[in-house]
């Protein structure tokens, strides 16, 4: 049973998506890593450094400290410095005992012509690879 998300790259099933996990730290929840989106209004795009986060539910006093399956979130995001453009990914879901994450995604894009586009990434489950 894992204790912290298990270092490594996630794959989701349809292959768009991938979230590596370089490290997780038990303390304070943050996972840093790297997260790619293979789809867009602008392509492919990857971010790097702290992008996500998990949370336990089970407790020493249940004899079951910091296991799975626990909360997680991760995604990405991308803004150029002249602003052309705003791109947030955001996954929410569960870190399962088998080392896989099942998770549901948005998307929010913004363009400095007012384009908007708002919805559903889907759920996905994510396999290390």
């Amino acid at each position: 049973m894992s204790s912290v998300p298990q270092v490594g790259t996630y794959v989701s099933a349809d292959k768009n998506f991938s979230f590596k996990i370089s490290s997780a730290n038990p303390s304070n929840g943050v996972i840093a890593g790297a997260y790619q989106a293979n789809y867009s209004p602008i392509g492919s795009f990857h971010t790097e450094g702290n992008i996500g986060n998990y949370s336990w539910v089970f407790n020493k006093s249940q004899g079951r400290d910091g296991v799975a399956p626990f909360n997680i979130s991760f995604g990405g995001s991308q803004r150029p410095d002249s602003r052309p453009y705003c791109i947030v990914d955001t996954w929410t879901g569960a870190y399962l005992t088998n080392n896989t994450i099942q998770a549901e995604g948005s998307r929010a894009f913004v363009n400095s012509d007012g384009v908007v586009q708002v919805g559903s990434l889907g759920t996905q489950t994510f396999t290390l690879a």
